[in-house]
C-alpha cells in the first residue's frame, strides 16, 4: 500500500510548501512540506528550496515514514483512509513517537474507534495545545474514520471543553 493523493493533499494542507527555512513553533529549521533535514543534513538558517526539489523530497520522505508505518501496523486489514492517516501522523511526529504510540497499539489490536478518539492527544506543542495542531489530528482522525471531506477549516473557540484528552 502506499499513501494516496488524498493522504498527500491532506499532509501538504497541513504541512504548505516553505521555500525559505523557518523555525517551526518547536523551535526546529524547516524548509519545503515540514522537512527537517535533507539527505541527512540538517536544515539550517538561510536555506532555499524550489516547490520541484521539495515536490521530489516529500516523495523521497513520504516513503521512510509509509516503511515505519507498514513495519508498525501488524494487522493486514486496514483501508486506504487508515493508512494515509497514519501516515501523516507519522511524518509529523516521527518514527520513533508514532512506534511507541497509543495509536499503533489500538489499531494492532483492531481497536479503531478508540483509535479515531486518541489523534487529538498528539496536538501539543511544548507541552502546551496547539490549535493548528489540533485541526491537524481532527483532520486526521476525520481522515482514519472514512469521512468524505476530512479536513477541518476552523477549531472552534470551545476546543478545549470539545477535544478533552479522552
Amino acid at each position: 500500500m502506499k499513501i494516496s493523493k488524498q493522504g498527500i493533499d491532506l499532509l501538504k494542507h497541513f504541512e504548505s510548501y516553505e521555500m525559505k527555512a523557518y523555525t517551526c513553533p518547536a523551535g526546529v529549521w524547516t524548509i519545503g512540506f515540514g522537512f527537517t533535514r535533507i539527505n541527512e543534513i540538517k536544515v539550517k538558517n538561510g536555506d532555499i528550496m524550489t516547490l520541484e526539489e521539495a515536490e521530489k523530497e516529500l516523495i523521497k520522505q513520504l516513503r521512510i515514514y509509509e516503511n515505519v508505518v507498514k513495519k508498525a501496523i501488524m494487522i493486514k486489514k486496514i483501508n486506504q483512509n487508515q493508512y494515509d492517516a497514519l501516515v501523516s501522523l507519522c511524518y509529523n511526529i516521527g518514527g520513533s513517537s508514532f512506534r511507541k504510540s497509543s495509536i499503533v497499539k489500538l489499531v494492532n489490536n483492531r481497536n479503531f474507534i478508540g483509535a479515531c478518539k486518541i489523534f487529538n492527544l498528539w496536538s501539543n506543542v511544548a507541552k502546551k495545545r496547539s490549535k493548528g495542531l489540533l485541526r491537524r489530528r481532527v483532520s486526521e482522525r476525520n481522515l482514519f474514520c472514512g469521512w468524505l471531506n476530512p479536513i477541518v477549516k476552523e477549531i472552534p473557540k470551545n476546543y478545549r471543553e470539545t477535544y478533552k484528552e479522552l
